[in-house]
């Protein structure tokens, strides 16, 4: 069995997911077909991969599929990219060097990929990522399709009721935010979650095995993250409406200049512009 190295900064999905006794049920929950412990190899890359970027589970099925989870607490349009990254340095590592250049077609488990949307903006149960969508108008020769599953209790997905792993998961994590929603700390909340889950019959040999600082290191890391993403849109967004600012007042300056026969200089004094702020705008028209 092949056991994928652990830090704390892995997360608790790939802490717990990273596991060939729980990847059977959830690939039956995906794909309708059953599979047991002896038809799943674990290919999830250990070692920091584009960025400081890992990806989260990956795992061959009776060599018929090659099947790509990832975790997202953030809306990420971007993600059929990513797992275009990871399938393509997955193949790689499935086939020998030279096999690409051998005139017999070489087999190759068929990929699924799926997302597990966790986050708090309110999403559909289920929605697609399509690779293509990149593309705009222009047409290409090429398709990867993600499909992104709201775990969110909330969401009402069905697939939380077949799949009791991934109802877990998602239990304790609705618990944790609960409590700090409730003015708990995460040091308070995550045993707080823990309890619950054991008491519950939500993974309970997991977290009854597990120490609780490396869950709650686990937590914290992913938390952290969490924090740092929305910090990261709130700066997006502040600065595109700075940059949206921006072009009115450029806009604003050059019909000035056109319609009234103005210097740049007495334009952007007309439209209240700072000297200090002035060297940039002229420098923009």
């Amino acid at each position: 069995m092949r056991k994928t190295r652990r830090t704390y900064k892995d997360s608790l999905f790939r802490d717990i997911f990273n596991n060939e006794k729980r990847l059977p049920e959830i690939y039956e929950c995906l794909e309708g077909a059953s599979a047991d412990i002896h038809d799943i190899r674990l290919t999830t890359m250990d070692e920091v991969f584009f960025d400081s970027e890992k990806n989260d589970v990956s795992f061959i099925v009776k060599n018929r599929h090659i099947i790509l989870l990832e975790h997202q607490s953030t809306v990420n349009d971007n993600m059929p990219l990513r797992i275009l990254w990871y399938i393509a340095e997955l193949y790689r590592q499935h086939v020998t060097a030279k096999s690409p250049y051998q005139s017999k077609r070489i087999d190759l488990p068929a990929p699924k990929f799926y997302v597990f949307y966790n986050g708090r903006a309110n999403m559909p149960k289920q929605w697609q990522l399509r690779l293509s969508d990149a593309f705009g108008d222009t047409k290409g020769a090429m398709e990867l399709i993600v499909e992104v599953i709201n775990i969110n209790d909330a969401a009402g997905n069905e697939l939380l009721d077949k799949c009791a792993p991934l109802k877990a998961y998602s239990t304790f994590v609705a618990k944790v935010r609960e409590s700090v929603h409730e003015g708990c700390t995460l040091e308070q909340a995550v045993p707080r979650a823990i309890q619950y889950c054991i008491a519950n019959g939500y993974l309970t040999e997991y977290f009854t095995e597990k120490q609780e600082k490396e869950v709650f290191d686990m937590v914290s890391f992913q938390w952290d993250q969490e924090l740092a993403l929305e910090v990261r849109a709130e700066e997006a967004r502040e600065e595109g409406m700075e940059k949206g600012m921006e072009k009115e007042r450029v806009f604003s300056i050059r019909s000035l200049m056109a319609n009234l026969q103005l210097t740049a200089e007495k334009a952007m004094d007309a439209l209240s512009i700072p000297k200090e702020e002035q060297a940039r705008y002229k420098a923009m028209l």
